[in-house]
């Protein structure tokens, strides 16, 4: 299993470089071309975006506090924000943006002396995120009809996203929790039964926790207010022409893009997306070059005092 993994790991970071490699040069961009653009970035847009990672933490480590109550236990705040704190850094180095989470799953179950419940609890917090921003996207693409025409990759990743949502809504549904009944109780088939029933159960459990989970919707809403604004802002330190309204069709589309677990923390998938949507707006490459780097450096940098959180851990 563990040579299973470390191979796992080497492929995608395998196509994480080669990936780079290949929209490098296809987008005929040199090292210098993308040193000018971060040269002339306007550093105070570039602080004030920074900052919002302040604001972004809070806002999430109260949304979990929020949700893991609603199932009877409590975590300390300052607890949950250490905890953001190093899965950030894990997921610098882990396949898809969510990596992290695994570290957040197993802190969390210290508190509910249960991964299942754990467990529920984050795939809940990110869930309603990716689904808040992904009808930020819908939405501002009916106002954007001809973006949404001149970059496929935005079509794809809507498709993408309800295909996703329509496979959760079945998972939940009665007849999912028959179907799940059926499978025999013995062997593997039975400990994955009872494990993935009491998953579900812990899940459900937030029909009778409504005010707790509006609570934490609202809360996912200004979060992912608080990402559109932050990307907006890194463009704006880059002089970027584009408008707030496209940040809430694009910013949600790379996201989605970087769920897919074949590269490290998006490597690859998050460059060539930025390359061909800012295409549309007739932007260089190496603008989307700047762009990404910035994101990937500010990710570090939050992620380096997560590392040093962990490291104090041991």
């Amino acid at each position: 299993m563990a040579k299973r993994k470390t191979l796992l790991f080497l492929l995608k970071a395998a196509f994480s470089l080669a990936a780079l490699t290949l929209f490098f040069f296809v987008s005929k961009v040199s090292f210098g071309d993308i040193g000018r653009t971060l040269a002339g970035v306007a550093w105070a847009w570039l602080a004030v975006a920074f900052s919002l990672h302040a604001l972004g933490l809070l806002f999430s480590a109260v949304r979990w506090r929020i949700l893991v109550r609603a199932q009877g236990d409590d975590v300390p705040l300052l607890f949950l924000v250490k905890s953001y704190l190093v899965g950030t850094f894990f997921n610098n180095f882990l396949p898809t943006r969510f990596g992290g989470d695994v570290v957040r799953i197993w802190d969390g179950s210290k508190y509910s002396r249960s991964l299942v419940r754990s467990s529920a609890v984050v795939l809940v917090e990110r869930a309603t995120g990716i689904i808040v921003l992904f009808l930020f996207a819908l939405v501002a693409s009916l106002f954007r009809l001809d973006m949404a025409r001149e970059v496929p990759v935005i079509w794809a990743a809507l498709a993408c996203g309800i295909a996703g949502l329509a496979a959760a809504v079945l998972f939940f549904l009665p007849a999912a929790g028959r179907a799940l009944e059926r499978l025999p109780e013995t062997g593997l088939p039975g400990r994955f039964k009872h494990k993935v029933i009491a998953f579900r159960a812990a899940i459900l459990h937030y029909r009778e926790a409504r005010g707790a989970f509006a609570r934490a919707t609202v809360l996912a809403v200004l979060l992912q207010l608080n990402v559109i604004l932050y990307y907006y802002l890194i463009g704006k330190s880059l002089h970027l022409p584009i408008g707030l309204l496209d940040y809430f069709i694009f910013i949600p589309i790379v996201h989605l893009v970087q769920i897919i677990p074949i590269s490290i923390n998006g490597a690859g998938l998050r460059e060539g997306a930025y390359i061909q949507i800012f295409r549309f707006y007739g932007i260089p490459a190496q603008a989307a070059w700047g762009f990404s780097i910035i994101e990937v450096a500010f990710g570090l940098l939050v992620g380096l005092v997560g590392g040093v959180i962990y490291l104090a851990r041991k």
